[in-house]
């Protein structure tokens, strides 16, 4: 996302890990994502002042079935529009959260660090890069069908005056998380 002269960058990478294939079965990659216009908002709320919270929560979806022929074709579909504010279809368990301090053993949650230039963790220090990982374990998001849960969408979400406020948007090709696989996805912000 670009405009008045500065840049918001996203990239994310998605890497599934089967314990019954003794290892990782995809590897994504890393891709760009969109930032939509909702990130603006929030950044500009925080210099005005007004409290908004930064990244809260993680949250996927199923999206629509008809994307996945679309992602087979010489022009899979575009990425979503940055007026984009919320998921086609989320998941109903509940979203990945940020843990403050240690995590809980057990469930889901998101853990951010500041990135160097080179992209390494800085503890510490705050920089102008953040990477976000999430590790949707065993069981997350709950099976839908022949034991498995459709992956086709995310998006982190800050908030602003109580409600929740779409930061970035990503719309991937199916990937069918299985009940016993764990997911760790990636997501790299540069401002």
């Amino acid at each position: 996302m670009t405009g008045n002269g500065i840049s918001i960058k996203g990239m994310y990478r998605d890497v599934l890990i089967d314990p019954d294939k003794r290892g990782v079965t995809y590897d994504s990659g890393w891709h760009s994502n969109t930032i939509v216009r909702h990130c603006r908002v929030l950044i500009a709320g925080f210099m005005k002042n007004e409290s908004p919270g930064g990244i809260q929560y993680l949250a996927v979806g199923r999206g629509k079935d008809e994307w996945d022929g679309q992602w087979n074709t010489a022009t899979p579909p575009g990425p979503p529009l940055d007026t984009v504010a919320a998921l086609e279809s989320q998941a109903v368990d509940s979203p990945i959260r940020v843990e403050p301090g240690a995590p809980v053993p057990g469930e889901e949650y998101l853990q951010i660090v500041y990135l160097d230039p080179a992209d390494q963790p800085v503890f510490g220090q705050p920089t102008s890069r953040l990477q976000v990982t999430a590790t949707l374990k065993p069981g997350y998001p709950a099976p839908v069908e022949f034991n498995t849960y459709p992956l086709r969408e995310f998006g982190l979400f800050g908030s602003f005056g109580g409600q929740p406020f779409m930061i970035n948007c990503v719309r991937h090709p199916v990937i069918y998380k299985d009940l016993s696989a764990t997911l760790v996805r990636e997501i790299k912000l540069y401002f």
